[in-house]
């Protein structure tokens, strides 16, 4: 990692973190000391399995990823700053985990349900901060 990219602000800063490699992400969860089980983000009150209070519960960073179960592209932006059009999608980041997150590819035939997909930091230099995007993890294995 450069000291640039270690000068950057992550956008969400209880759900991700830059990865060693510098463009990957880590997603923070709280691993439940009741049940074992992750909760997402790290910052949530009680565990999503079991309803335990987290207060103290170890925070895990894990690659950030996971398995596209379905997408749309957006003609008109949700948040302020975001692209249109713009691919979102449903992505199972843990079992049990389902988060919604912005794809960076050009066209939406690239994508298909059951692919697996890789967070990477879309870095945004002007104001200091990255933000999460998902990518494919294996973009030649679409036809």
């Amino acid at each position: 990692m450069t000291d640039t990219q270690a000068s950057l602000k992550p956008a969400q800063p209880t759900l991700y973190a830059l990865a060693e490699d510098g463009r990957s992400l880590n997603f923070l969860f709280t691993q439940c000391g009741a049940c074992g089980g992750l909760s997402f983000p790290a910052n949530v009150p009680g565990c999503m399995h079991c309803g335990q209070p987290l207060e103290g519960a170890a925070q895990v960073a894990r690659p950030g990823g996971g398995e596209l179960l379905e997408f749309v592209t957006l003609h008109v932006p949700l948040l302020p700053g975001m692209a249109a059009p713009s691919i979102a999608g449903d992505i199972r980041i843990a079992p049990g985990i389902i988060e919604e997150g912005v794809i960076a590819v050009a066209d939406e035939a690239l994508l298909r349900p059951g692919m697996a997909l890789q967070a990477v930091a879309a870095v945004n230099a002007a104001d200091g901060v990255y933000a999460c995007r998902f990518v494919p993890v294996n973009p030649e294995a679409v036809q």
